[in-house]
């Protein structure tokens, strides 16, 4: 890799650029509004910032999913499974296929990798 491949970003400054909206597929009263900014890659994974103000809903992300929350706090629920919390400065990976019910308890973020389906998860 080379110094010119090499790019910086400023999770603030990526959310600034990008509107906010509801969630696809709420789940009651608040509905969520979320923010989310890619940042360019290599490949069709997807990887960037998001945004998030409490409310619940469904998750629709079929692809595996590594994620880090850099604040606030939230539950989810896979189907079928135990519900699992989740707060600022923790990690998550979210195999493919993996179904539930986002509750965001606080407004949060995080930080995203989406994989295509043809990379290996980690």
């Amino acid at each position: 890799m080379t110094a010119d491949a090499i790019s910086l970003f400023r999770p603030h400054e990526l959310l600034a650029a990008g509107a906010i909206a509801p969630v696809p597929v709420p789940l009651g009263q608040p509905v969520s509004q979320v923010r989310s900014a890619a940042i360019p890659g290599v490949g069709a994974s997807r990887h960037g910032v998001w945004h998030c103000t409490p409310g619940a809903w469904r998750r629709q992300v079929m692809q595996a999913e590594f994620c880090y929350f850099l604040s606030g706090e939230a539950i989810f629920h896979p189907d079928g499974g135990e519900p699992i919390h989740i707060c600022g400065g923790q990690a998550a990976y979210f195999p493919p296929e993996s179904m539930g019910t986002w509750e965001i308890l606080r407004e949060s973020e995080k930080i995203f990798i989406v994989f295509d389906e043809g990379q290996g998860a980690p």
